[in-house]
């Protein structure tokens, strides 16, 4: 929506390169000044939208990056995530720590390894060797032969959004 709404078209091409997104979440690396610029038209472009729903829809999307800066936000909320790519998980690992992540907001408690059996239609062997490489690559810990013993070590603004199986 970004690029369709910026004057001149093309304006963002230099700060984010066209590509096809994998998914849901953009990743961009910009040194302080292409952020500064970044900022600075899509605030231009959030305030001359060429149309009502376009400038509402791109305020709101300013004003939550604005705050992600601020840090001004709920970190289970708001949709800005660091890029599965810097913190080295790929999009299913990232998704398995959304669940650990949702399923202990809403329960109180981690999930067990049936739970993720019955969420990722999957069979015990592909989720206990998810949970090891996770435990592995130092995103999770476990106590042995503990159930439900799951703990994440990321932040909670560093787990992507739980998307539907």
């Amino acid at each position: 929506m970004l690029r369709s709404h910026v004057e001149p078209q093309g304006a963002f091409d230099v700060l984010a390169p066209q590509e096809s997104p994998s998914g849901p979440l953009i990743s961009l690396e910009l040194t302080r000044r292409e952020l500064d610029d970044f900022m600075e038209l899509f605030e231009q472009t959030a305030t001359n939208a060429q149309n009502v729903s376009a400038m509402d829809r791109l305020g709101h999307a300013l004003a939550r990056v604005e705050s992600g800066f601020e840090d001004d936000v709920d970190p289970g909320a708001h949709l800005l995530r660091p890029a599965g790519a810097r913190l080295g998980y790929s999009w299913k690992e990232g998704q398995y720590l959304a669940f650990i992540f949702n399923y202990h907001r809403l329960h109180r408690r981690s999930p067990a390894e049936t739970d993720f059996r019955a969420y990722f239609s999957c069979t015990a062997p592909t989720v206990h060797e998810m949970l090891k490489t996770l435990q592995r690559r130092g995103f999770i810990a476990r106590m042995p032969r503990t159930a439900r013993s799951i703990r994440l070590l990321l932040d909670a603004h560093e787990i992507p959004e739980l998307e539907s199986p």
